[in-house]
């Protein structure tokens, strides 16, 4: 509405409450993957983690909210790691769970993400096996690193960096990987071996107890089935639709398209000292 002078004047008729937005991560499945990215095929195949390209479905939201209310620690109250609770029911989060449900149950060996997480890794090393020539890790004033440039990742880095941040290591949509993150990357195309539920477990922990209330929920779909294995009714809307496959268009547009990813020779676990 115009006022005599000229200028716009609101009305009150004009006022419009934006609505909430749900703060979830999707999940993505991946698409028909041996035709276009055949290494990451392989390696999904040879881990036995096709079930975590495969499952993720439609999320309740209500019930991932529930969820992650639940399982958030209340100040110095001591609460059972990997535990929460969804209208009156149980849910059992812990990595046996996790991999009992994508049907990834490691024979106990020893996982060398973990190790490495703890120990660090060879940074060169990680550099050689994820980057493009002349791709390295970023570093701050102080000489500390901090990340690698997600231009600098080879192809097939690239398309296990979209995989991860959808279904395993939750993130938006980012320039960047940090160290954490890199370096699960770089057990993944070393071959190395990585407690899949544990990893997941964590992320969900971390996310539960993330003070920022604007941060998205991570796994929903995730959690929505787990929550259907304990019985609890997720047939009432709203419901989050899982996120666009990754697939052959995507794989050629933000993955180096035809380029060939450089096959990566397995890593020879450490022995024990």
């Amino acid at each position: 509405m115009a006022s005599s002078s000229g200028k716009r004047i609101k009305t009150s008729g004009s006022k419009r409450k934006d609505k909430e937005p749900d703060r979830s991560y999707s999940n993505k499945k991946a698409g028909v993957i041996p035709d276009f990215a055949p290494q990451f095929g392989e390696q999904l195949e040879n881990r036995n983690w096709g079930n975590l390209a495969t499952y993720p479905a439609p999320a309740n939201i209500a019930v991932v909210k529930e969820f992650y209310s639940n399982a958030r620690r209340l100040g110095d109250h001591p609460a059972e790691d990997y535990l929460s609770y969804v209208r009156g029911h149980a849910i059992r989060y812990d990595p046996d769970s996790i991999n009992r449900f994508l049907d990834t149950e490691s024979a106990g060996e020893q996982c060398q993400f973990a190790l490495n997480m703890e120990e660090g890794a060879d940074f060169g090393d990680v550099e050689s096996v994820l980057c493009v020539p002349g791709g390295h890790f970023q570093r701050n004033r102080n000489g500390a690193i901090v990340n690698i440039r997600r231009a600098d990742l080879n192809p097939l880095a690239k398309y296990w960096m979209t995989f991860s941040h959808a279904n395993i290591q939750p993130c938006s949509h980012v320039p960047n990987i940090v160290v954490s993150r890199a370096f699960l990357l770089y057990c993944v195309l070393r071959g190395m071996s990585i407690n899949i539920g544990q990893v997941i477990a964590n992320e969900i922990q971390v996310c539960a107890n993330t003070m920022n209330n604007k941060a998205p929920l991570g796994h929903p779909s995730l959690i929505t089935h787990l929550c259907e294995l304990a019985r609890v009714n997720i047939s009432a809307p709203p419901f989050e639709r899982p996120r666009k496959a990754i697939d052959e268009a995507y794989y050629k547009q933000y993955c180096g398209g035809d380029e060939a990813a450089q096959p990566v020779q397995p890593h020879h676990p450490r022995r024990g000292r």
